[in-house]
Protein backbone atom coordinates (compact mmCIF):
# COMPACT_ATOMS: atom_id res chain seq x y z
CA UNK A 1 0.00 0.00 0.00
CA UNK A 2 2.94 2.32 0.61
CA UNK A 3 3.66 2.15 -3.16
CA UNK A 4 0.42 3.47 -3.86
CA UNK A 5 -0.10 6.97 -5.40
CA UNK A 6 -1.74 9.25 -3.02
CA UNK A 7 -4.53 10.17 -5.51
CA UNK A 8 -5.64 6.38 -5.81
CA UNK A 9 -6.07 6.01 -2.19
CA UNK A 10 -9.47 6.02 -0.56
CA UNK A 11 -9.17 10.08 0.45
CA UNK A 12 -9.38 11.15 -2.97
CA UNK A 13 -10.99 8.99 -4.77
CA UNK A 14 -13.40 11.01 -7.40
CA UNK A 15 -16.24 8.78 -9.19
CA UNK A 16 -16.19 10.13 -12.75
CA UNK A 17 -19.94 11.39 -13.61
CA UNK A 18 -20.91 10.75 -16.71
CA UNK A 19 -21.07 13.53 -19.30
CA UNK A 20 -24.85 15.17 -19.68
CA UNK A 21 -26.57 14.04 -22.92
CA UNK A 22 -26.43 17.10 -25.27
CA UNK A 23 -30.55 16.70 -24.98
CA UNK A 24 -30.65 17.23 -21.14
CA UNK A 25 -28.30 20.01 -21.81
CA UNK A 26 -30.52 21.50 -24.15
CA UNK A 27 -33.29 21.52 -21.70
CA UNK A 28 -31.41 23.06 -19.23
CA UNK A 29 -30.36 25.78 -21.44
CA UNK A 30 -34.03 26.08 -22.49
CA UNK A 31 -35.43 26.51 -18.81
CA UNK A 32 -32.99 28.85 -17.86
CA UNK A 33 -33.49 31.36 -20.88
CA UNK A 34 -37.13 31.10 -20.20
CA UNK A 35 -36.75 31.73 -16.24
CA UNK A 36 -34.83 34.95 -17.57
CA UNK A 37 -37.29 36.20 -20.16
CA UNK A 38 -40.03 35.74 -17.40
CA UNK A 39 -37.77 37.66 -14.77
CA UNK A 40 -38.01 40.62 -17.31
CA UNK A 41 -41.55 40.49 -18.09
CA UNK A 42 -42.56 40.51 -14.85
CA UNK A 43 -40.74 43.34 -13.67
CA UNK A 44 -41.96 44.95 -16.47
CA UNK A 45 -45.38 44.62 -16.00
CA UNK A 46 -44.83 46.15 -12.44
CA UNK A 47 -48.63 48.04 -11.92
CA UNK A 48 -46.42 50.79 -9.57
CA UNK A 49 -44.83 51.36 -13.02
CA UNK A 50 -44.61 55.02 -14.83
CA UNK A 51 -45.57 53.76 -18.04
CA UNK A 52 -48.61 51.95 -16.24
CA UNK A 53 -49.86 55.00 -13.59
CA UNK A 54 -49.45 57.52 -17.06
CA UNK A 55 -52.63 56.28 -18.61
CA UNK A 56 -55.38 56.74 -15.54
CA UNK A 57 -53.45 60.52 -15.92
CA UNK A 58 -54.38 60.69 -19.39
CA UNK A 59 -57.64 59.38 -18.61
CA UNK A 60 -58.30 61.69 -15.96
CA UNK A 61 -57.17 64.75 -18.05
CA UNK A 62 -59.51 63.85 -20.61
CA UNK A 63 -62.37 63.26 -18.65
CA UNK A 64 -61.65 66.86 -17.23
CA UNK A 65 -61.76 68.54 -20.35
CA UNK A 66 -64.99 66.87 -21.62
CA UNK A 67 -66.73 66.99 -18.36
CA UNK A 68 -65.64 71.06 -18.38
CA UNK A 69 -66.57 71.72 -22.36
CA UNK A 70 -70.12 70.00 -21.36
CA UNK A 71 -70.40 72.30 -19.29
CA UNK A 72 -70.65 75.53 -21.61
CA UNK A 73 -72.55 74.09 -24.03
CA UNK A 74 -75.70 75.97 -22.64
CA UNK A 75 -73.94 79.28 -23.52
CA UNK A 76 -72.56 78.12 -26.55
CA UNK A 77 -75.50 76.96 -28.38
CA UNK A 78 -77.39 80.53 -27.20
CA UNK A 79 -74.46 82.01 -29.34
CA UNK A 80 -74.81 79.36 -32.24
CA UNK A 81 -78.65 80.59 -32.10
CA UNK A 82 -77.80 84.66 -32.91
CA UNK A 83 -75.10 83.36 -35.71
CA UNK A 84 -77.50 81.70 -37.25
CA UNK A 85 -80.15 84.60 -36.99
CA UNK A 86 -77.83 87.00 -37.80
CA UNK A 87 -76.39 85.11 -40.97
CA UNK A 88 -79.97 84.66 -41.87
CA UNK A 89 -80.94 88.90 -41.84
CA UNK A 90 -77.60 88.75 -44.00
CA UNK A 91 -78.70 86.69 -45.87
CA UNK A 92 -82.22 88.29 -46.80
CA UNK A 93 -80.94 92.10 -45.98
CA UNK A 94 -83.42 92.46 -42.90
CA UNK A 95 -81.80 95.38 -41.26
CA UNK A 96 -84.85 95.50 -38.76
CA UNK A 97 -84.26 91.21 -37.79
CA UNK A 98 -80.71 92.16 -38.15
CA UNK A 99 -80.00 95.09 -35.07
CA UNK A 100 -81.88 93.17 -32.18
CA UNK A 101 -79.79 89.66 -32.87
CA UNK A 102 -76.35 91.73 -33.18
CA UNK A 103 -77.42 92.96 -30.10
CA UNK A 104 -78.20 89.98 -28.34
CA UNK A 105 -74.80 87.90 -29.89
CA UNK A 106 -72.80 90.59 -28.02
CA UNK A 107 -74.53 90.05 -25.11
CA UNK A 108 -73.57 86.67 -24.96
CA UNK A 109 -70.29 87.05 -25.94
CA UNK A 110 -69.90 88.55 -22.78
CA UNK A 111 -71.25 85.68 -20.94
CA UNK A 112 -69.46 83.66 -22.19
CA UNK A 113 -66.24 85.39 -21.36
CA UNK A 114 -67.11 84.72 -17.74
CA UNK A 115 -67.17 81.05 -18.04
CA UNK A 116 -64.70 79.01 -16.11
CA UNK A 117 -61.38 78.92 -17.65
CA UNK A 118 -60.28 75.63 -19.75
CA UNK A 119 -58.57 72.67 -17.86
CA UNK A 120 -55.28 73.61 -20.23
CA UNK A 121 -54.23 76.71 -22.12
CA UNK A 122 -54.86 75.13 -25.03
CA UNK A 123 -58.85 74.82 -24.91
CA UNK A 124 -58.92 78.08 -23.31
CA UNK A 125 -57.22 79.67 -25.85
CA UNK A 126 -59.44 78.53 -28.33
CA UNK A 127 -62.97 79.23 -26.83
CA UNK A 128 -61.62 82.86 -25.64
CA UNK A 129 -60.16 83.18 -29.19
CA UNK A 130 -64.10 82.38 -30.49
CA UNK A 131 -65.69 84.61 -28.52
CA UNK A 132 -63.50 87.48 -29.18
CA UNK A 133 -64.23 86.95 -32.56
CA UNK A 134 -68.34 87.13 -32.46
CA UNK A 135 -67.61 89.95 -30.32
CA UNK A 136 -66.08 91.40 -32.99
CA UNK A 137 -69.08 90.46 -35.00
CA UNK A 138 -71.49 92.27 -33.68
CA UNK A 139 -69.56 95.00 -32.52
CA UNK A 140 -69.10 95.27 -36.33
CA UNK A 141 -72.64 94.61 -37.09
CA UNK A 142 -73.72 98.02 -35.01
CA UNK A 143 -71.63 99.95 -36.90
CA UNK A 144 -74.75 99.31 -39.80
CA UNK A 145 -76.83 101.33 -37.74
CA UNK A 146 -74.94 103.75 -35.58
CA UNK A 147 -73.78 106.29 -38.71
CA UNK A 148 -70.25 104.54 -38.87
CA UNK A 149 -68.67 106.45 -42.40
CA UNK A 150 -68.28 102.52 -43.90
CA UNK A 151 -69.88 101.12 -46.77
CA UNK A 152 -72.56 98.52 -45.72
CA UNK A 153 -71.44 96.03 -47.62
CA UNK A 154 -67.60 96.55 -46.43
CA UNK A 155 -69.26 96.51 -42.81
CA UNK A 156 -71.19 93.10 -43.82
CA UNK A 157 -68.32 91.65 -45.42
CA UNK A 158 -66.40 92.11 -41.72
CA UNK A 159 -69.47 91.10 -40.03
CA UNK A 160 -69.25 87.55 -42.06
CA UNK A 161 -65.67 87.33 -41.56
CA UNK A 162 -65.40 87.62 -37.90
CA UNK A 163 -68.65 85.07 -37.57
CA UNK A 164 -66.27 82.57 -39.84
CA UNK A 165 -63.26 82.98 -37.63
CA UNK A 166 -65.28 82.57 -34.48
CA UNK A 167 -66.19 79.49 -36.43
CA UNK A 168 -63.00 78.14 -36.83
CA UNK A 169 -61.72 78.33 -33.10
CA UNK A 170 -64.87 76.47 -31.52
CA UNK A 171 -65.00 73.83 -34.32
CA UNK A 172 -60.87 73.03 -33.04
CA UNK A 173 -62.23 73.74 -29.75
CA UNK A 174 -64.53 70.68 -30.58
CA UNK A 175 -62.04 68.58 -32.24
CA UNK A 176 -59.89 68.96 -29.46
CA UNK A 177 -62.47 67.50 -26.66
CA UNK A 178 -63.84 64.80 -29.09
CA UNK A 179 -67.09 66.41 -28.96
CA UNK A 180 -69.87 68.31 -31.02
CA UNK A 181 -69.42 72.08 -32.14
CA UNK A 182 -72.40 73.94 -30.69
CA UNK A 183 -75.72 73.50 -32.56
CA UNK A 184 -78.75 76.45 -32.34
CA UNK A 185 -81.43 75.94 -29.83
CA UNK A 186 -84.73 74.72 -31.09
CA UNK A 187 -87.60 76.69 -31.81
CA UNK A 188 -88.79 77.28 -27.70
CA UNK A 189 -85.50 75.81 -26.24
CA UNK A 190 -84.54 78.66 -23.44
CA UNK A 191 -81.21 80.85 -24.09
CA UNK A 192 -78.67 80.54 -21.21
CA UNK A 193 -77.06 84.04 -21.99
CA UNK A 194 -77.07 85.83 -18.84
CA UNK A 195 -76.52 89.38 -20.03
CA UNK A 196 -79.31 91.51 -20.63
CA UNK A 197 -79.10 92.46 -24.64
CA UNK A 198 -79.03 96.15 -23.26
CA UNK A 199 -75.73 95.68 -21.73
CA UNK A 200 -73.65 94.69 -24.45
CA UNK A 201 -70.85 97.47 -25.70
CA UNK A 202 -72.29 99.57 -28.29
CA UNK A 203 -75.96 98.03 -27.49
CA UNK A 204 -79.07 100.46 -28.60
CA UNK A 205 -81.80 100.24 -26.00
CA UNK A 206 -84.65 97.93 -25.99
CA UNK A 207 -87.18 100.50 -27.70
CA UNK A 208 -84.74 101.14 -30.02
CA UNK A 209 -84.71 97.41 -31.12
CA UNK A 210 -88.15 97.51 -31.61
CA UNK A 211 -89.66 98.46 -34.98
CA UNK A 212 -92.69 99.46 -33.96
CA UNK A 213 -91.44 100.93 -31.14
CA UNK A 214 -88.94 102.63 -33.31
CA UNK A 215 -92.33 104.18 -34.98
CA UNK A 216 -93.90 105.32 -32.28
CA UNK A 217 -90.93 107.31 -30.93
CA UNK A 218 -90.27 108.87 -34.65
CA UNK A 219 -93.68 110.58 -33.75
CA UNK A 220 -93.15 111.05 -30.12
CA UNK A 221 -89.41 112.92 -31.27
CA UNK A 222 -90.77 116.21 -32.51
CA UNK A 223 -92.35 117.32 -29.39
CA UNK A 224 -89.72 116.08 -27.03
CA UNK A 225 -86.38 118.52 -26.65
Amino acid sequence: MAGRQAWSRAGFWRVAEPPLSPAVTGVAALGAAVLVVGCVLTSGSDPGGSAAASVPAADAATVELTTWYTSTQGVRSSIATNIQAVRAALDAQDGSSLQPQCVQLGGGTQGAARLQPGPDAQAQQMLAGGVERYAAAAATCLQLFDGTPIPVSELQTRVRTALADGDSQWQALATRAGLPMAVPLRSGEPSTTDVAPGTAPGAVSDAASDPAQDDEQGQDSGGSS
